[in-house]
């Protein structure tokens, strides 16, 4: 995984441009500075992921029609920011075929209320007694589902949901959870495909989550 700081100024920009991340020509153009910077950032981090393959001279990475990274054949990754982080991940489709990485903010208290029931099911909730309070409880699960689908996301060209996926298992001793399919997407993702993904303080205000598997971890 490689992770890189966000300064949100132009000379930012500029010293990324100068080691090749450049923006689309229409971001260029329309977007704000702090979606530049950020947009920037990810893809420097992409690079440099793609670096620690041993390759040469990465391709770039480039947007799909859903806005969604996409990498060069035989690569799969995945790219996330907040807070003034970004991280990439990338790995060779022959070692790892589902990889998806998401760093969250925790949810303010206040917020949590409003927004459980768009996030978790009622069988989810007995799992919070593994984690100290409920924001984090709730951002670390908002995470590993955003992690998930976008590991997915390749092979089902689908826009998810939080109920596609539901948690079934915590192990607090490894920082591991795991999520299970809720629904069929195809012969290889069935409903009932589990994941295991990793969790951990990125920094002491924002949660990682990191999916990292292949077809042999899964299981129905």
């Amino acid at each position: 995984m490689v992770s890189t700081d966000i300064c949100y100024d132009a000379r930012y920009l500029q010293r990324l441009s100068s080691r090749g991340i450049q923006l689309p020509e229409k971001m260029h153009h329309e977007a704000v500075l702090k979606r530049k910077c950020e947009f920037s950032a990810g893809r420097y981090c992409a690079f440099y992921a793609q670096k620690n393959l041993g390759i040469e001279i990465p391709s770039k990475v480039g947007i799909g029609s859903n806005r969604e990274p996409v990498w060069p054949s035989g690569i799969v990754g995945s790219i996330s920011h907040c807070q003034g982080k970004a991280v990439a991940v990338a790995a060779y489709q022959s070692d790892c075929k589902y990889l998806g990485v998401d760093i969250e903010p925790l949810i303010k208290p206040q917020t949590c209320s409003q927004i459980w029931d768009s996030i978790l099911c009622e069988d989810e909730f007995k799992y919070r007694y593994h984690f100290l309070n409920e924001e984090l409880f709730l951002t670390t699960i908002f995470s590993a589902k955003e992690s998930l689908y976008k590991a997915i996301f390749p092979y089902i060209n689908v826009i998810a949901s939080f109920d596609t996926a539901k948690l079934i298992g915590v192990d607090p001793s490894s920082r591991v959870l795991y999520l299970s399919l809720s629904r069929s997407f195809n012969a290889t993702l069935q409903h009932g495909c589990t994941f295991p993904i990793g969790y951990q303080m990125f920094t002491d205000k924002v949660i990682l989550t990191l999916v990292r598997c292949n077809t042999k971890t899964i299981g129905v």
